[in-house]
């Protein structure tokens, strides 16, 4: 998925409240690291699961926590 594309579903699901509070708190994890969220935004777009899941395991723990609920409340 392009980035873009990304953004967009974001916006859509943020009407939904459960939705929006487990975003935002993901998020504030990934922002308060430096360089994370550019790191983030390409693990995104990367489509082979395996590809994905090397990238997010090279992550520090509690970004590799917020990385994983990011993807799952995208998935959803």
């Amino acid at each position: 998925m392009n980035i873009l594309g990304i953004v967009m579903k974001i916006k859509e699901k943020m009407n939904d409240p459960v939705f929006a509070k487990r975003f935002k708190k993901s998020s504030q994890v990934v922002t308060s690291i430096p360089g994370l969220q550019q790191e983030v935004m390409r693990i995104l777009q990367i489509s082979d699961e395996k590809q994905r899941d090397a990238a997010i395991a090279k992550l520090p723990k509690e970004a590799k926590e917020a990385v994983m609920d990011i993807i799952s409340l995208l998935n959803s």
